[in-house]
């Protein structure tokens, strides 16, 4: 399991310098912004909240969060994408608001109960050990705190989006001379058990199982902001749906 975590600690350390340029995963528009500001607004309505984003990567979630006056602690395993959040924290003028630290998110170096709510964005399938990795967030959680995994639906296959990835893909080899129709093989991938269709569909039921209130949603506004940023080919590529799941600490 560490030998898992550390091949995608030095994964994650190559692709900082570029993992903002990839579509949806760094912001490609003031729309898109705009469209992050208010989901976030609705999911955390309170004022100045203690947050924990784990997996914060290059500081998405967290720059949005502190814009909006919470106080944030991101924690990565990738020192190289805790680089780039911290530039991007100190160009915002958003520095004295976020706290960064190096730390594995299934052995947080938090004490108990002390945030209020606890995000993240496109993390759960990486964890090789998801059921204690939101054991562990549950835990830093104060009473009636609430977690919010923010993933999307990349594993509910169907033949309507399968057109739409090929499409995509002869387009990209056209434009750009990018072969995307070669297989991507990646042992370490195959090694986390949320990469699996079967495992990835359960999240919410882990979630609950865990010890937390759920619900799910949507995030229209935010995918349609996304897709008017995205060339032809990429929105072809890209045929999924985000899903929020949200858990309040019972």
């Amino acid at each position: 399991m560490e030998e898992i975590k550390t091949i995608m600690q030095q994964n994650w350390n190559k692709n900082a310098s570029r993992y903002d340029a990839q579509y949806q995963h760094g912001l490609h528009s003031e729309e898109e912004k705009a469209a992050w500001l208010r989901l976030l607004g609705s999911l955390i309505p309170e004022k100045g909240q203690m947050i924990l984003d784990v997996g914060a990567g290059t500081g998405f979630l967290s720059l949005l969060l502190a814009e909006q006056g919470h106080w944030i602690k991101a924690v990565d395993l990738s020192p190289g994408m805790l680089e780039k959040a911290e530039e991007k924290a100190q160009d915002a003028g958003l520095i004295d608001k976020i706290t960064f630290a190096i730390g594995d998110a299934e052995n947080l170096a938090e004490p108990d109960s002390m945030y209020d709510v606890v995000v993240n964005r496109h993390l759960l399938w990486a964890m090789p050990d998801p059921d204690r990795a939101i054991t562990e967030w549950r835990r830093v959680l104060k009473p009636g705190g609430k977690l919010i995994l923010i993933d999307g639906d990349w594993h509910y296959n169907s033949l309507k989006n399968n057109v739409k990835i090929f499409c995509g893909k002869f387009l990209t080899l056209v434009s750009e001379r990018k072969n995307m129709f070669r297989k991507y093989r990646s042992e370490t991938a195959g090694r986390l058990p949320m990469t699996k269709p079967e495992n990835a569909k359960k999240a919410p039921d882990m979630v609950r199982k865990a010890g937390f209130r759920v619900t799910v949603r949507g995030a229209e506004e935010i995918e349609a902001a996304e897709k008017r940023a995205m060339p032809l080919r990429a929105r072809l590529l890209n045929p999924y749906h985000r899903i929020i799941i949200i858990g309040i600490k019972e």
